[in-house]
């Protein structure tokens, strides 16, 4: 989802949502920019993926907002090892 702006973000999930039953469970693997002014990893991707590809990363809120406006609600971030999170939503 960082290489797109919001709009073409929520309908790649809304396709997404229409592929998936109620109940459906949807992972995205994804860098979530942590709240705060604290440097992360995550923030200099944003600056990257605006200049770049006109995209964004996003926070976990954002993401929530996101995956609600296409037709899922987000249950967990599960960080990992690595400079990502798996993002788990369901189907609404």
């Amino acid at each position: 989802m960082h290489d797109w702006p919001d709009e073409r973000a929520a309908t790649i999930l809304r396709s997404c949502r229409a592929a998936l039953p109620d109940g459906g469970r949807l992972l995205l693997v994804e860098n979530v920019v942590p709240a705060g002014n604290e440097p992360s990893f995550g923030k200099w991707l944003d600056l990257l993926m605006l200049v770049y590809a006109g995209g964004r990363e996003r926070s976990a809120d954002e993401f929530r907002d996101l995956l609600a406006t296409s037709g899922f609600e987000m249950k967990q971030v599960i960080p990992t090892a690595a400079n990502v999170c798996v993002i788990e939503a369901v189907a609404t």
